[in-house]
């Protein structure tokens, strides 16, 4: 009588996968929705809208800047880090109140 109820079990559970794998390749394999022309349309729009703004907002390369200093690396460091200790003063001399 076991064995009746394990072959059953066994069974029941085998067809239940073979459904589940038939469920998602049947989802899998379904064609996506056709497209349209209007919506390409837009795409395409708003592509060329975004190259736009793009092109607009790159800054200029740093051989175009008129007028910038060129300094080297270690005195952005040093001026970077000048900053930061004079924002570490101003904190510490503020009361706690």
């Amino acid at each position: 009588m076991r064995r009746l109820i394990g072959w059953t079990a066994g069974v029941v559970g085998i067809a239940a996968l073979a459904r589940m794998l038939a469920r998602r390749r049947r989802h899998e394999v379904s064609p996506p929705p056709p497209a349209t022309a209007a919506v390409d349309d837009r795409a395409e729009a708003l592509r060329r809208k975004l190259d736009e703004t793009r092109a607009a907002d790159e800054p200029e390369p740093a051989a175009e800047r008129a007028g910038a200093p060129q300094e080297s690396l270690e005195e952005r460091r040093a001026r970077v880090h000048a900053k930061a200790q004079e924002a570490i003063d101003a904190m510490q001399e503020e009361p706690l109140g």
